[in-house]
């Protein structure tokens, strides 16, 4: 029963360190680095990683949608100054066009903490764009 335990433990810690991503590993590109996104149509998938030069973050997302549609993705770095204070939006960018999208921010630079989150879906339609964070 105990090397089970044992045996859980370690792999959990393994699936952890696996989705803490690039941070803990050495720096990387922002295209390098891609984390596994579901395949849901419309529903964008955010994450952030180590910038190019280790010395800041960078902000990533994708939305998955049909070839013709025409797509919005926003992907915003937010950092708190304090907590329980708000977020605020340091660094973002929008891009929108046909199919899916897969977007980066400029690196940020900062000892606060921060967020990576991601708007997107349909260009057309404001009411169906889904707003996704990370942890």
């Amino acid at each position: 029963m105990i090397s089970r335990i044992a045996g859980l433990v370690v792999g959990t810690a393994a699936i952890l360190a696996a989705a803490a991503g690039p941070s803990l590993a050495a720096p990387a590109t922002p295209e390098a680095v891609t984390p596994a996104c579901l395949a849901a149509l419309n529903r964008p998938c955010a994450w952030q990683q180590a910038s190019g030069s280790g010395s800041g973050i960078v902000g990533s997302a994708r939305v998955y949608a049909a070839d013709d549609q025409l797509t919005m993705l926003r992907v915003e770095v937010k950092i708190q100054r304090a907590w329980g204070s708000p977020w605020e939006t340091v660094v973002s960018t929008t891009m929108i066009r046909s199919g899916t999208i897969q977007l980066s921010t400029p690196s940020v630079v900062t000892e606060y903490r921060t967020v990576v989150c991601a708007t997107g879906g349909p260009a057309v339609s404001a009411e169906e764009q889904i707003t996704t964070c990370t942890r």
